[in-house]
């Protein structure tokens, strides 16, 4: 029987069946490969990744190249999803070898780990002869590989050895690395000069959210107004909404768009791009001022949410799934989003039909390449009001006929960091825009996590069975400090202290500061030796940066100095470290603002329900709630860092205090 008939991951229990001696990437691979003296053949993908089922099917599962893996290779499948750990080491080594990146990612490997060749996809021609040529060299030129390889290794090594180390605490003896605002100003120049101010968003095709930079906007412009900022923040998130990436019919962002103008995405849907979505999304809708764009925000939050309480998320027992496939197999593409004209006629009367012809810019060509005539919806006209009463109807009777399609597989793995993730995204829209029942499923899913993958004192756990990374900390602790201040549970702000605490003992650098995505480990093997500090927001916001948000909100809760040394630790060595990366660490820059301008703290003083609920719902970015049980007369605190303001004892007073510092635009 297959190593991975019983493996917990989904995708590598779908290649179970290939005719190849599959392992799981571990000490046993390892110690085999140096016991036969073979190379090892890495394949990292995930299920939801179309091209990993390409390549699985085209070679994987091709007898005449599964005998020349089983007799000159180890093979070793790992699902990116379950091992982030993994695919980051390896992803880096072949971007620094091949200049390529992403899934499937393949790499043919030393027996103790380090590469020796790598790219992504490769026909089943080029597989076969690179199969036959590396199993050749490895034996021919053993001592060159070995040597050659070494200079790759030690570009994993450079990022924690003692020469660097000792560079950075020399750049930081220097007393020019104030953290001052040009630290994200510069981040905000950066990410000035990417947008597209054509097609909006950030660079060119293909083109992701970059939901980060949402944000880090959306609280530069709370802040500080500043109508450049306002713009990126309200055509983006619009062109986002009425694109093709977002699902017009069900709800939920996929993955990213192939095209500069948002209209044909790739169609999986990950839970981690949506989590952030419903951040930015409620903020965007309590900031603006332009009633059409609130209600666009607005309703991409509900129906995200919609789509996510049906599709990927257990109702029952609490949890957000990982994702969902883009398709049912490998002739598909996309067909259970896309639309013929035909299909639309089959179910839609003629008024309809003229709707969404016209709405939703659908031709007899369609928009996809691979499957002509099929229709992916994004918007092209604007509706009046018995229109948009009409779109209502329309939307239904297609949502209910696409449901009786085959659906892509969801997987319904839960892990820690996503769900952290949505927990977040949950509860921040369920305080800005009021929405009880999604508040109640994100503090049930919370707990559900919590009671699954945190010990207390001890770690944090990515899925059953596999260590937690810094994401896992990070976004557990983030989703911990938001049900503490939704619910005025203590016990959610003792948790997010008790995984911050892990952090600070078994992540952080405490030479020169900031967090490794790994523990320690003796008997760590390949890549996974050299422990490393991500910092990008790829794919989405740096653990680095959620870190520091973290600690920040801790610090200004708890009062407790450990945070803040923290804190201020790591700042100016990650800001060295993340010079010239622009827009990809907008969200190391949204830490730095909210370093340097404290944000909103109120403290809710006694028991008044009315009260509570204004300073849930105050929009500010980075706001923290505070609950206090002393006896004493209602009110609230308005504190800013350590400037606290006159008590406030009614919403009149709570007005004037957000116009007066220009903290809300909206009320």
């Amino acid at each position: 029987m297959s190593r991975l008939a019983e493996a917990q991951s989904s995708y590598l229990r779908s290649a179970a069946h290939q005719p190849i001696d599959w392992y799981e990437f571990g000490e046993e691979a390892f110690a085999k490969a140096k016991e036969l003296d073979r190379p090892l053949l890495l394949d990292i993908g995930a299920v939801w990744c179309h091209w990993c089922h390409v390549i699985d099917r085209e070679s994987y599962e091709d007898p005449e190249i599964a005998e020349l893996i089983n007799d000159n290779y180890i093979a070793v499948k790992v699902d990116r999803d379950q091992r982030p750990d993994i695919d980051a080491r390896y992803q880096q080594a072949v971007m620094s070898l091949s200049g390529q990146g992403g899934w499937p990612l393949t790499g043919f490997l030393t027996y103790d780990g380090r590469l020796i060749h790598g790219g992504t996809y490769f026909p089943p021609h080029t597989m076969k002869a690179l199969l036959t040529r590396i199993a050749e060299v490895y034996h021919a030129k053993k001592a060159e590989i070995f040597t050659d390889d070494q200079m790759l290794t030690d570009v994993m090594a450079a990022e924690h050895n003692q020469n660097r180390t000792q560079a950075l605490q020399n750049a930081l003896s220097n007393d020019a690395q104030e953290i001052t605002p040009q630290v994200y100003q510069g981040i905000l120049q950066s990410i000035r000069q990417s947008y597209d101010r054509y097609h909006h968003g950030f660079g060119q095709q293909p083109k992701f959210p970059h939901f980060s930079t949402l944000e880090f906007l959306i609280t530069l412009e709370a802040q500080e107004p500043d109508t450049q900022n306002l713009e990126m923040i309200e055509k983006v998130l619009t062109a986002m909404a009425q694109g093709g990436i977002y699902d017009q019919i069900a709800g939920g962002f996929h993955r990213y768009s192939v095209d500069a103008e948002w209209h044909v995405p790739h169609f999986e849907k990950m839970a981690y791009d949506n989590a952030e979505a419903l951040t930015v999304y409620a903020q965007a809708a309590r900031q603006t001022k332009d009633e059409r764009f609130k209600n666009l925000a607005r309703e991409t939050v509900l129906s995200t949410i919609a789509w996510v309480n049906r599709d990927l998320s257990d109702q029952t027992q609490g949890g957000f799934y990982a994702s969902q496939d883009a398709d049912i197999n490998l002739e598909d593409d996309g067909d259970h989003f896309t639309w013929t004209i035909d299909e639309v006629k089959a179910i839609l009367t003629s008024a309809e039909i003229e709707l969404v012809l016209r709405y939703y810019d659908l031709t007899s060509g369609g928009d996809m390449h691979e499957r002509p005539g099929r229709n992916v919806l994004w918007i092209k006209a604007s509706l009046d009001a018995n229109e948009q009463k009409l779109l209502t109807q329309v939307k239904e009777k297609m949502l209910a006929e696409r449901l009786k399609r085959p659906i892509p597989f969801i997987d319904d793995t839960l892990y820690t960091n996503w769900n952290g993730m949505m927990i977040c995204g949950y509860l921040e829209a369920a305080m800005l825009l009021d929405l009880s029942d999604a508040q109640a499923f994100a503090l049930k899913s919370l707990d559900r996590i919590l009671e699954l993958f945190y010990q207390p004192n001890q770690a944090v756990l990515h899925t059953h069975g596999i260590p937690g990374v810094l994401e896992d900390y990070t976004w557990l602790a983030k989703a911990n400090l938001k049900a503490y201040m939704v619910s005025g549970e203590t016990r959610y702000l003792e948790t997010a202290e008790d995984i911050t605490n892990l952090v600070l003992t078994g992540f952080e650098d405490k030479e020169v500061g900031g967090f490794f995505d790994t523990k320690m480990d003796s008997n760590a093997v390949g890549l996974l030796k050299f422990r490393r500090k991500l910092l990008d927001d790829s794919p989405s916001s740096s653990a680095n940066s959620i870190m520091l948000q973290v600690l920040n909100s801790l610090y200004t809760l708890t009062e407790k100095d450990i945070y803040n040394t923290s804190l201020k630790r790591a700042l100016p060595s990650l800001t060295l470290e993340t010079e010239g990366r622009g827009g990809f660490v907008a969200a190391f820059g949204l830490a730095i603002h909210q370093y340097l301008n404290p944000p909103l703290k109120l403290e809710i003083v006694g028991d008044s329900p009315e009260l509570t609920e204004a300073a849930k719902k105050t929009f500010y970015p980075g706001k923290l709630l505070k609950y206090t049980s002393e006896a004493s007369t209602p009110e609230l605190r308005p504190c800013f860092g350590p400037r606290c303001l006159a008590p406030i004892r009614d919403l009149t007073a709570l007005n004037t205090l957000l116009k007066e510092s220009q903290l809300s635009r909206t009320h």
